[in-house]
């Protein structure tokens, strides 16, 4: 009989998953990327269950939690499962009394225990799931240390979706104390992929907490933990593991750079982008792939820009160019905005060099596009950046031309920006362009009286 599938998930499972979610007071329907993850989540360990393990006894038991799982039963699975696990170990608990092949058997129940516990939508599951992790990763240990030391990284990983999921920084701090126990028993010279996948998976967590607490400090230690991380690896010995790790340290170093307008680091983003984008096959990887172009192209944006490069001006350029072509403007309309608005930055930039007004007319052209989307009364602060940036493209155009009507408009422009930005606290944002705002004014006074 055919099964409905959505997700890529039996019919039954997604609705027991999201079951769980919806009993909490006040709970909406999950988003979607929360869905596609519990997707994913649901299909690796079915994937699992399907695999030879044990003998024939435990092979049966996998057998009855496979189907239990695709019949949305996951109590049934995990109590399966739990019967295939004394199967193999009985009453002992010597560990150092079980064979190799009793230790990873029942390690490996032990993991697809925690990964059904995952799929249970409370933060309650996510900790028992994490738990369990943590026991599979000691029932194998040196029998198999690469996958104990991969299980590690599951309940760290675990721990940091408690965070992502259902807010709070519990989780992340949870799995931060775990990583740095963990990374103590690494070398980073003999254990180099082991040491890279720890290193990268806590990055991935200061990277997350700084973007909830806002404090650069955790940013600026997850940077350095992706450069341990890459200072020993190569390419070959883990080409997925290096390209994220590539990706992650030049998004790191480039907001980094961008917020402490300091060009090494800036240069260093630059780098690792091209390195990786030199190596990467597009056709293969097509998400990540514009996600490095957009990336190296914003840093090649905030460095020209600074130093009045026209050569990288145009790499920015053509690379965000490159990118909005794939963007369906219906489907993101602000993301199609973001890029108008960037490409229309960077010709503001490259306007500032050349004397001939076309550029700066082009940038004003893209400024206006993505008003068209970016409007005040949904998105203010975004409409306040365009709008500002719009207003300082339109007073340099203002003054080579001595266009007094021109700068009377930059000048309400700016003050509309910074009105938005701080109604929408931004104030900030809204001090930056106090200097353009008095550059607007004495421009529109000197017009008027000449």
């Amino acid at each position: 009989m055919r099964v409905t599938v959505r997700y890529g998930l039996p019919a039954v499972a997604l609705p027991a998953m999201v079951a769980d979610w919806l009993r909490r007071p006040g709970a909406a329907l999950p988003v979607e990327a929360l869905l596609d993850r519990k997707a994913q989540d649901f299909l690796a360990v079915a994937g699992r269950l399907g695999d030879p393990l044990g003998d024939e006894a435990t092979r049966h038991l996998r057998s009855e939690a496979a189907a239990a799982l695709a019949a949305g039963r996951f109590a049934d699975a995990d109590k399966a499962l739990a019967q295939a696990e004394l199967q193999v170990i009985g009453g002992s608990t010597d560990l150092s009394a079980l064979t190799v092949a009793q230790r990873l058997t029942a390690g490996g129940n032990r993991t697809d225990r925690a990964a059904i516990s995952f799929l249970r939508m409370t933060s309650e599951a996510y900790r028992e799931a994490a738990a369990r992790y943590g026991e599979a990763s000691a029932l194998i240990g040196l029998a198999d240390l690469d996958r104990s030391r991969d299980l590690a990284l599951a309940q760290a990983k675990a721990l940091a979706r408690i965070s992502e999921d259902f807010g709070g920084r519990d989780g992340y701090d949870a799995a931060i104390g775990l990583l740095r126990r963990l990374l103590e028993g690494f070398d980073s010279l003999e254990d180099t992929v082991a040491f890279a996948g720890a290193q990268d998976a806590f990055a991935a967590v200061l990277e997350s907490l700084a973007e909830m607490s806002g404090d650069g400090k955790l940013r600026v230690e997850a940077l350095g933990r992706c450069r341990a991380a890459l200072e020993d690896l190569r390419r070959d010995e883990a080409p997925a593991l290096w390209h994220g790790l590539k990706v992650r340290f030049g998004r790191l170093a480039s907001m980094l750079g961008e917020a402490s307008a300091d060009d090494d680091l800036l240069e260093e983003a630059v780098a690792a982008f091209a390195d990786v984008l030199a190596r990467w096959d597009r056709s293969r990887d097509e998400a990540r792939w514009l996600e490095a172009e957009h990336l190296i192209s914003r840093a090649r944006a905030d460095l020209g820009s600074r130093r009045k490069d026209l050569a990288l001006l145009e790499r920015a350029f053509n690379g965000f160019n490159r990118v909005a072509k794939t963007v369906d403007r219906a489907r993101e309309p602000l993301r199609w905005a973001e890029l108008q608005h960037q490409m229309g930055g960077v010709l503001a930039a490259m306007g500032e060099r050349y004397s001939e007004p076309v550029v700066l007319e082009e940038a004003l052209a893209l400024f206006s596009a993505a008003l068209e989307e970016r409007r005040r009364e949904t998105v203010p602060s975004l409409w306040a950046a365009t709008t500002a940036s719009h207003g300082q493209a339109s007073l340099h155009l203002a003054e080579r031309r001595r266009d007094r009507g021109l700068a009377e408009q930059a000048l309400a422009q700016i003050m509309s920006a910074i009105e938005a930005l701080r109604a929408s606290g931004h104030a900030a944002n809204a001090k930056r362009l106090e200097a353009p705002l008095i550059k607007a004014g004495r421009l529109v006074e000197t017009l008027r009286k000449s």
